[in-house]
């Protein structure tokens, strides 16, 4: 449908086809009228457009918005100068500015003219396929999922941050053991006990170890310093006193050796004096020839004149065991020598007590640091910090327990492992499929188990109990006489009520599962 009076100056229609078509004008044509506003006209003139309009409902056209229109007086004046003049406004603009005030008022917006919804004041209206849909107001369903999304923060929270407790419990154990015959390949994605075949991991270990050999050179040390005495004059017009310990300077052709005084002394103008001197370093290099100090090291004395009328001595030598070149050749190769050691791939043994280890599979890594000291270093010995990895084939931790599980604990009651008792020991001769990489052994497989008690049920125990209870009931119903009870924060009255805040762990006594060590001093030589 048209307009048949045409649009006036500056103005577009909007007609039913294009969805701006809401309302019915005075004139009894279904249409709106759309006025075009740039970004910097005034409101007197939106409202004479708004005037002019041929029809009741006008749609205010800013597609890059309007400054006077984005600020809330402008904005209320135009409205209330369409509900004067018996008109109904709409907005077509993108910007975000104007679009938010339009809706704060209630008034209509969209994109494009042809979109706009009349029924729709206050909502966002999206243009889908030629058709608009208005998108439901959010403020209250907002206000409610804020709400929701405060209380489910709090509840995170306290679970995060309430208390949360480790009980630590010793219980009285059996040991089970029985021969087994494992087949243990890397490709074995599963443990298939009908067959006996477990999956193997390459497990890896690194320590420190320290090389240490004896070192061969031999360099002089000084032992005794030498001492001299110094005449210092003092050529200025002012008494000048000089203090214990300054210093004063030999110059020689292959350097400067360097005196302390051992007393102050006090000089008049134009006086001198004799000062004994001691060599800063020990050694012979301190016995300088007459004459060869010339002046203090520090320029506050720079004005004053010192000398040695007599040679300096008492500097003395000794001959005492050094670090030699072909010393550090040596521990290079030591060091190298720790990737076919026997005792280096047992090390691996050693860190990883509760894997199997296929000891056979060992392979050694060794990186080598700096010597501890240079060629021409005082030193008997020398030595080099090494870090070995160890890497091998192993029947994780992980896959032993379950074996155990299956195979060892028994069939007429409920109970546990405890954590790192588990372990399994090579019994007889292996043998390996040169194809497939397989190694089929026999293990002793053991472990130390507690009848009629899990980590679940004590869990369920202590939930929600004070921790001085927690001795008491692990006794009375499993008859625990040792535990542990770590609670967090300390002063919380009571275990958490909540299993996933209680950490349950069954162990054998602490000296049974003693940490192994890491470092290693490996000596060579005499």
């Amino acid at each position: 449908m048209t307009n048949p009076s045409g649009p006036a100056d500056g103005e577009e229609q909007a007609h039913e086809d294009g969805q701006a078509t809401d309302q019915e004008g005075d004139s009894g044509e279904s249409y709106a009228s759309v006025v075009h506003v740039d970004r910097h006209e005034d409101i007197a003139s939106i409202c004479g457009r708004i005037d002019t309009a041929p029809s009741y409902a006008v749609v205010i056209h800013a597609p890059g918005g309007n400054r006077a229109l984005s600020r809330e007086l402008g904005m209320r004046r135009v409205l209330r100068h369409a509900e004067e003049t018996g008109k109904a406004i709409a907005f077509a603009t993108s910007s975000p500015a104007l679009s938010s005030r339009a809706r704060s008022l209630g008034i209509p917006v969209a994109r494009k003219p042809e979109y706009v919804r009349w029924d729709a004041g206050g909502r966002v209206v999206l243009g889908l396929g030629g058709k608009s849909v208005a998108i439901p107001a959010f403020g209250r369903l907002l206000q409610v999922l804020v709400i929701l999304g405060i209380a489910a923060g709090f509840v995170a929270f306290v679970g995060a941050m309430g208390p949360a407790a480790t009980v630590t419990a010793y219980p009285p154990s059996e040991t089970l053991e029985q021969v087994v015959r494992l087949a243990a390949n890397e490709g074995f994605d599963e443990l298939d006990l009908d067959n006996m075949r477990v999956p193997a991991v390459e497990v890896v270990s690194s320590r420190v170890v320290t090389v240490v050999i004896p070192t061969t050179g031999s360099t002089m040390v000084g032992t005794a310093p030498a001492t001299v005495t110094v005449t210092v004059t003092n050529p200025t017009g002012d008494e000048v006193t000089v203090p214990s310990g300054a210093v004063v300077v030999a110059e020689l052709d292959n350097g400067t050796v360097e005196f302390g005084l051992e007393e102050e002394v006090t000089l008049a103008p134009d006086a001198s004096a004799p000062v004994t001197a001691t060599a800063l370093t020990p050694g012979s290099q301190g016995n300088v020839p007459a004459g060869s100090i010339g002046g203090f090291s520090d320029s506050r004395f720079e004005d004053l004149a010192a000398t040695n009328e007599e040679a300096a001595e008492g500097g003395e030598d000794e001959s005492r065991p050094a670090v030699d070149q072909e010393d550090i050749v040596t521990l290079r190769d030591t060091a190298a020598l720790l990737e076919t050691a026997q005792a280096i791939k047992q090390t691996i043994v050693d860190d990883r007590p509760r894997d199997a280890i296929f000891i056979d599979t060992a392979a050694v890594e060794v990186e080598r640091g700096d010597p501890s000291d240079v060629p021409g270093t005082p030193a008997d010995i020398v030595s080099m910090d090494v870090r070995v990895t160890v890497s091998a084939l192993a029947i994780p931790e992980s896959v032993l327990n379950e074996v155990a599980r299956e195979l060892l604990a028994p069939e007429d009651g409920s109970g546990e492992f405890i954590t790192g008792t588990v372990s399994a020991a090579e019994t007889g001769s292996r043998q390996v499929d040169a194809v497939t990489g397989t190694i089929t052994a026999e293990f002793r497989l053991r472990g130390e188990f507690a009848r009629g008690v899990t980590s679940a049920e004590i869990e369920d125990a202590v939930k929600g109990v004070s921790p001085g209870d927690v001795p008491s009931i692990l006794q009375s119903r499993y008859g625990i006489d040792n535990a542990e009870v770590e609670l967090t924060p300390g002063w919380a009255p009571r275990l958490p009520r909540f299993g996933f805040r209680i950490d349950v762990e069954m162990s054998a006594p602490p000296s049974a599962d003693a940490a192994p060590e890491v470092t290693t001093t490996i000596a060579t030589g005499e």
